[in-house]
C-alpha cells in the first residue's frame, strides 16, 4: 500500500540531500515576493465583498493581506486573535507510543524531542496562525546529526505563496513562475484550522471579523470627524458694520490664530465670542457603536466576552464564560495534535524509519496540568489516613520548590506550640500527673500488642465466656458465690497458659538483655 499525504495522494521517498535544501523561499522576480499590498486601506463593502469572493475562486492574496492587516491596525482583533493563538502555550504535550514495540518507542521519543525543543515549541505559535487565515504552513528544516536526519526547526512561510487546487479547494500547491508546483513530501507542516466546516480558505476567523472590522472604522472615522468638529469650541468675532475689509481680516485672523496659538490682538472696537458646543451625551453614540464591534468580535473568536470586555453578571457568569474559551483552547489543541502527528512524526517515520513504514505513529495530545491547591495538600499532609504514601517529589513540585542540596542551609523544624495550662484545678492537677508519666517501655508496647492481635482476647473468652454465662443465670448472692468457687477450681486452658508463659518469656527477654519484646 503505497504512502500518502495529507490529501491522499501518494507520495515519492525523497533523498537526504534533497530534504537538507529548502523549498519555500522568495527569489528575486518571482510570484513569492516578501512584499505585501494594504488592501485594507480605504475598505468598503464593495472591495470587501470582491476580495472574499476572490479566495473562494483560488486568489486569497488579497484576503491574506487583509487578515495580516487587521492584526496590524486593530488592537481589539490582535488582542483577542493573539489570546487565541497563544492558549496553547499553556498546555502541555505528551508523546506517546503508538503500541509496544521497539521502533514506536523511539519513533515516540524522536517525535518527543522535536516537539519539546525551544525552536519548535515557539514555532507552534505560528502554526496556529491558520485560526486566523484559515491555513497555516510551516517548513520543516532539517539538519544531518550522524547518518540519519533530525528536525531542527519549522520555519512559517507566508501563506500568501500556496494556492488551493482550483478544482476542490484543498489541495495545496506553491506558487511558482512555471505554474502552482506540488509540494515537496516530508517537506512541510500544514495546519487548517476549522472554525467551521467547509473549504479551508472559508475556516479562518478573519473571514467573519472582516465586517465587524470594517463597519468599527466606520464609527471611528466618524467618531473622529465628530470630535473635529465639536471637540474645539466655536470662535466668533464680531464687528461693527462701518469696518473696513482689512478690519474684518484681521479680526479673521485673530480668530483663527486663537484656536491654534491661543494668542491674537483686535482693536479695542471689535469683540470675539467663544461658544462651546453643547453636544454632551453625543459622543456616547460612537463609543458605544465602537464597543459593541468589539464585542461582537470578541465573540467571534473566543466565544464570549466576559474576559476581555468589562461586562456586567459577576463571578458565575465569569467562570461560564471562561469555560467556554477553556472548550475553544482544548478544540484547537486537538487539532494542532492530529496536524503534529500526521506532519511532524509521519515525516519522521518516512525518513528515519524508511525499512518499516509498518511502524505505529505515536499519539500526540496537550492537556493542562492539573494544580493542587496549597492548602488542601497541607492538610492532607497532616491528616494522611494510615498507609497513604506521599512522595517527597511532589511535595516539592505543589509548592515549586526546589530539592535541596545536602550542603545547603535548610529551614529548620517548626517548634511545637507550648501546651495550654488549664483554669480549672482539678484538671491542672491531672495533665502535671499525665507529664510526670514515666516514658513507655517494652513491657507496655508487649501489652498493647497483645490486646491489638487479638490473641489474648480470644483465650479470654474461651476462659471468661463460660462464667459469664453462668453469673447471668444466678438467682441471688449464694448462687454468685458457689459458681465462683466452682470456676476457681478448675485449671486454665492451655491456651491461656501458652499465652501467659510466651508473654512472661518475651518480658525476661526484654529486661534481662534488652531484646525487641513481641508475643511471637
Amino acid at each position: 500500500m503505497p504512502i500518502t499525504d495529507q490529501f491522499g495522494r501518494p507520495m515519492q521517498a525523497i533523498p537526504p540531500k534533497e530534504l537538507l535544501e529548502r523549498q519555500a523561499v522568495p527569489t528575486l522576480g518571482s510570484v513569492r515576493q516578501i512584499h505585501a499590498g494594504h488592501p485594507a486601506d480605504g475598505l468598503d463593502p464593495v472591495r470587501l465583498t470582491a476580495m472574499l469572493r476572490a479566495a473562494e475562486m483560488g486568489d486569497a492574496t488579497a484576503y491574506l493581506e487583509l487578515a495580516e492587516q487587521m492584526e496590524e491596525k486593530d488592537l481589539h482583533y490582535s488582542a483577542v486573535l493573539g489570546v487565541r493563538k497563544r492558549a496553547i502555550r499553556s498546555l502541555t504535550v505528551y508523546v506517546d507510543p503508538g503500541d509496544n514495540s521497539t521502533a514506536a518507542g523511539e519513533l515516540a521519543e524522536m517525535t518527543r524531542n522535536a516537539l519539546n525543543s525551544t525552536a519548535i515549541r515557539t514555532t507552534l505559535i505560528d502554526i496556529m496562525d491558520a485560526i486566523g487565515k484559515g491555513y497555516s504552513v510551516c517548513e520543516i528544516v532539517w539538519a544531518q546529526e550522524g547518518k540519519s536526519l533530525k528536525i531542527a526547526d519549522l520555519e512559517l512561510v507566508d501563506p500568501r505563496w500556496f494556492e488551493f487546487d482550483r478544482e476542490n479547494g484543498r489541495h495545496l500547491y506553491l506558487r511558482d513562475n512555471a505554474g502552482p508546483q506540488p509540494l515537496r513530501p516530508d517537506s512541510y507542516v500544514i495546519h487548517m484550522a476549522k472554525a467551521k466546516s467547509g473549504l479551508p480558505i472559508r475556516g479562518g476567523l478573519a473571514r467573519l471579523a472582516a465586517w465587524a472590522y470594517m463597519f468599527k472604522n466606520y464609527t471611528v472615522k466618524d467618531w473622529a470627524i465628530f470630535c473635529e468638529a465639536y471637540g474645539h469650541p466655536l470662535r466668533l468675532g464680531k464687528y461693527e458694520a462701518t469696518a473696513k475689509p482689512e478690519d474684518r481680516m484681521t479680526l479673521l485672523r485673530a480668530v483663527r490664530q486663537i484656536g491654534v496659538d491661543m494668542a491674537a490682538i483686535v482693536p479695542k472696537d471689535m469683540d470675539i465670542d467663544v461658544i462651546q458646543a453643547a453636544v454632551a451625551g453625543s459622543e456616547k453614540l460612537y463609543e458605544g457603536k465602537a464597543r459593541w464591534w468589539d464585542e461582537q468580535m470578541s465573540k467571534g473568536v473566543l466565544g464570549q466576552v466576559a474576559t476581555t470586555d468589562a461586562i456586567a453578571g459577576g463571578h458565575a457568569v465569569g467562570k461560564i464564560h471562561e469555560n467556554v474559551r477553556d472548550d475553544i483552547r482544548d478544540a484547537d489543541a486537538e487539532q494542532l495534535a492530529a496536524t503534529l502527528q500526521r506532519d511532524v512524526a509521519g515525516a519522521l517515520r518516512r525518513v528515519c524509519f524508511a525499512a518499516d513504514l509498518n511502524v505505529p505513529l505515536p499519539n500526540i495530545r496537550f492537556e493542562l496540568e492539573d494544580s493542587v491547591d496549597p492548602q488542601v495538600l497541607l492538610n492532607l499532609i497532616e491528616k494522611r489516613p494510615a498507609g497513604l504514601r506521599i512522595a517527597t517529589a511532589d511535595i516539592y513540585r505543589a509548592f515549586n520548590l526546589r530539592r535541596p542540596d545536602d550542603d545547603e542551609e535548610v529551614l529548620a523544624d517548626p517548634t511545637p506550640a507550648a501546651p495550654t495550662v488549664p483554669t480549672d484545678p482539678a484538671t491542672r492537677i491531672a495533665a502535671s500527673r499525665a507529664e510526670d508519666a514515666p516514658p513507655r517501655d517494652s513491657i507496655d508496647a508487649l501489652v498493647d500488642e497483645l490486646i491489638a492481635n487479638g490473641d489474648m482476647q480470644q483465650v479470654m473468652d474461651g476462659e471468661l465466656g463460660p462464667l459469664l454465662e453462668a453469673l447471668a443465670s444466678a438467682t441471688d448472692w449464694d448462687d454468685v458465690r458457689d459458681i465462683l468457687d466452682a470456676f476457681a477450681q478448675d485449671a486454665p486452658s492451655d491456651a491461656f497458659r501458652d499465652q501467659l508463659a510466651r508473654a512472661t518469656f518475651a518480658a525476661r527477654l526484654a529486661g534481662e538483655v534488652g531484646a525487641e519484646v513481641t508475643d511471637r
